[in-house]
């Protein structure tokens, strides 16, 4: 209720005022910019999960869109990277998920993925540059609006269901975990629905 109230009466009317006023190009490369700042954690990750190729992919973007800040996709989107962070990294352990939260303020996260994002922060704080560091902080509202402005319809469309903190689990749940485990998770999630519908015909 807490993050409903704060997203409603701050952020959505933030975000909807951001789509409307600022043009599609700027707005495109704010995002590049926000994904260009978040790209260190994933290389970070990447070697923790002995990822060689996303690593090296990683840093090899991060460094040719340098040049621009980040503002502009200067190998418009040829190059595929895997976002990694802590969370992934965890589950990469087998760390379990653990239960889900809302997070004041953060939203929606499940315990491992609420360690990560601390762990993600004090590596970043520890390996950048005060000025980077001081940069990404202020960075933090301008992501929230952002991502809020392209999930516009989706965060709305939850609110008008019958139970949105159970709509908003189990689209958190999903997306999330099948970031993690792919193809893998959707395959393992169709045959646990074949064996179960199999059980049923039985």
């Amino acid at each position: 209720q807490f993050n409903k109230y704060v997203d409603q009466k701050i952020v959505s009317p933030i975000s909807k005022a951001y789509v409307k006023k600022v043009p599609a190009k700027i707005r495109s490369g704010i995002s590049n910019h926000l994904e260009w700042m978040d790209t260190p954690s994933t290389i970070i990750n990447s070697v923790l999960q002995t990822d060689i190729e996303n690593t090296f992919l990683a840093s090899a973007k991060f460094m040719l869109n340098g040049l621009t800040l980040g503002f502009y996709d200067l190998d418009e989107g040829d190059t595929k990277i895997k976002k990694k962070d802590f969370g992934s990294t965890l589950a990469s352990l087998n760390f379990p998920e653990g239960p889900f939260l809302m997070v004041p303020l953060l939203g929606p996260k499940t315990t491992r993925d609420f360690t990560g994002t601390v762990l993600d922060r004090q590596n970043l704080v520890m390996l950048s540059s005060d000025s980077i560091n001081e940069l990404s902080l202020a960075e933090i509202p301008i992501n929230l609006i952002d991502k809020r402005g392209k999930m516009q319809k989706t965060i709305d469309n939850i609110y008008l269901s019958a139970d949105p903190y159970i709509k908003i689990r189990s689209y958190y749940l999903q997306n999330r975990r099948n970031e993690i485990y792919g193809e893998e998770y959707i395959n393992n999630k169709n045959n646990n629905l074949d064996a179960e519908f199999e059980k049923l015909l039985d």
